[in-house]
């Protein structure tokens, strides 16, 4: 007996045009994933991390 696939409720999304956000540890993991979506859901997004090729590496992903 085959399960039948389970529809999962999609996230609703969000907009945050016209909004600052300041990310710190940006640079990788959690902190640039974050900002990461911040920044494409419309955010102006403020990066500080702990070198600053973490932040100009961050920069250029995002």
């Amino acid at each position: 007996m085959n399960p039948s696939p389970v529809a999962l409720p999609k996230a609703p999304s969000f907009r945050l045009d016209g909004r600052r956000a300041l990310v710190t540890g940006a640079g990788r993991g959690i902190g640039l994933a974050l900002a990461t979506a911040l920044s494409e859901a419309g955010a102006e997004t403020v990066l500080a991390a702990r070198t600053r090729s973490e932040i100009e590496d961050a920069a250029m992903a995002i």
